[in-house]
């Protein structure tokens, strides 16, 4: 049997057009020549986005006067695909966004230079969203405790570390709030742990409600939870904690049958220039903490170096 002899141009057209990136051609000053399939359709099917995608289009000076939301991205592409039309380098890629009013995109670009005597280059677009939506979601599961949908100790201290050195470097003010719910144990003990998740899931939403966007409220564990709050004293602090621990009390827990309302103590400290890590100031909250304890439960204490030093509160 005779094989049909393949034009090799048409084969070479078909084989970019049955592809699923957007791809086109340019020449050594940026002009498209060529372009497959799935980029004339992606340009027609998105036309605010893909205004000069066509064939005689300057792709560089498109991605130059970009605009809006993607702007800075475009513009770094831009050089990127002028660093390889120029030969100073083999290979040049970006993810990056593109989204639309309802739908959230990413994509990879990647430009290759075009072995031809004049230069050129060929320039790929890849749908990658299905891809970041899931690193997406893996970064946020690895960041969040699954019970109450808080951030976890892991993502807290990682953010915290970052507060010590703003308050290292610039003197800034912050402070973190350590507090655990009150004879905690005996709501499991004598309701179950349905109960008991009940309550660690409803107050931890009441209290994350109650506190601004910038802070960070985090699950430590068991029935103790923490607060990063930038960019206030230990005295303003105190106002905020003052406000959870009322919220607390106030807020009933209701599970199947049973209706139970429960107190939460506080201990807050303020992150000092002399802090190494968030360890430190965690310590004093966590001895603030201790010493609410110890004066009746319910209430708040702040740790102050004169009235509750660290090492004679657990003495």
């Amino acid at each position: 049997m005779t094989r049909p002899v393949l034009d090799t141009k048409d084969f070479a057209g078909a084989v970019i057009d049955a592809l699923a990136a957007h791809i086109c051609v340019v020449d050594k000053d940026g002009i498209i020549i060529a372009v497959n399939r799935a980029w004339r359709n992606f340009a027609g099917q998105n036309p605010p986005s893909s205004r000069g995608s066509d064939v005689g289009a300057h792709y560089l000076k498109v991605c130059q006067g970009a605009s809006g939301p993607g702007s800075e991205e475009a513009q770094a592409f831009a050089l990127g695909v002028q660093s390889v039309l120029k030969r100073d380098t083999e290979l040049f890629q970006l993810e990056y966004p593109c989204h639309s009013p309802t739908q959230s995109k990413w994509f990879l670009g990647r430009v290759t230079p075009l072995d031809m005597e004049h230069g050129g280059a060929v320039i790929s677009h890849l749908n990658i969203t299905d891809r970041k939506l899931i690193e997406f979601d893996l970064a946020r599961l690895a960041a969040t405790d699954p019970l109450t949908d808080l951030s976890n100790r892991r993502y807290f201290l990682e953010h915290a570390e970052l507060e010590v050195e703003r308050v290292r470097r610039f003197g800034a003010a912050a402070a973190v709030m350590m507090f655990d719910l009150d004879h905690f144990k005996s709501v499991n003990d004598t309701y179950g742990h349905a109960m008991g998740d009940q309550a660690l899931r409803c107050l931890a939403q009441a209290c994350k409600a109650a506190i601004r966007q910038i802070d960070v409220l985090a699950r430590l564990g068991g029935e103790e939870f923490i607060v990063m709050l930038p960019g206030i004293n230990a005295a303003d602090a105190c106002e905020v904690a003052e406000k959870l621990r009322a919220l607390v009390s106030e807020t009933p827990i209701e599970e199947g049958q049973n209706r139970i309302k429960l107190t939460a103590s506080f201990g807050v400290a303020e992150i000092w220039p002399s802090d190494q890590r968030i360890d430190d100031a965690m310590s004093r909250a966590d001895s603030a903490l201790y010493a609410a304890k110890r004066a009746g439960r319910n209430r708040v204490m702040s740790f102050t170096a004169v009235h509750f030093p660290a090492e004679k509160l657990r003495a």
